[in-house]
């Protein structure tokens, strides 16, 4: 007996959308000077940075997914798209603390209430010489960034380093703190 075709199983070719990964994303960032390129597990072009009114947060296709812009007083402001206005602001970076081998930011969240409180949604540590990020929310790591290592290697690259984002987290959202982090000063 043949199906409907609203009952029809979707054919072999067709992929099956997932919404949230169920094992650790890794993606490998190639940085100079203020741009990076930052490609998936199979060597493809997943996001790219670079200058464009401020740092830009391209996808694959050069479209731009998030423009971060400093306010002048050590804080950044992360727009969605090629937007400015206040309304599409995705998250605020402030730098808690920098030294040569250590720096702190933290990352707020626009509430989507006036009675959220306006403590850090995200915690950013880690050294920007040794390509070291780890992105905490709560007690939590989403996403940690670190060399590229090699065994029988004594120098190593810091052009090239990991991002491994962990499962059930936007890799957009994590992608513009990494960039905010290692680019802006």
């Amino acid at each position: 007996m043949e199906q409907p075709a609203a009952c029809a199983p979707p054919a072999a070719s067709t992929p099956v959308p997932v919404a949230w990964s169920v094992v650790p994303v890794d993606f490998t960032v190639f940085k100079k000077g203020p741009e990076m390129a930052m490609h998936d597990a199979t060597g493809r072009l997943a996001f790219r940075v670079a200058a464009c009114g401020g740092t830009a947060l391209f996808d694959a296709a050069g479209g731009v997914l998030v423009t971060v812009r400093t306010n002048g007083q050590g804080e950044w402001q992360a727009f969605s798209g090629n937007s400015l206005e206040q309304r599409h602001i995705i998250f605020t970076a402030k730098v808690i603390s920098a030294s040569s081998s250590r720096k702190e930011v933290h990352v707020f969240i626009p509430p989507t209430n006036s009675f959220e409180d306006s403590k850090a949604s995200y915690r950013l540590l880690g050294s920007t010489f040794r390509r070291a990020c780890t992105i905490i929310k709560g007690d939590s790591i989403i996403a940690q960034t670190n060399l590229l290592y090699k065994l029988k290697k004594t120098i190593y690259s810091r052009r090239k380093f990991r991002v491994t984002i962990y499962p059930g987290n936007d890799n957009m959202l994590v992608m513009a703190m990494v960039m905010t982090f290692f680019v802006e000063k």
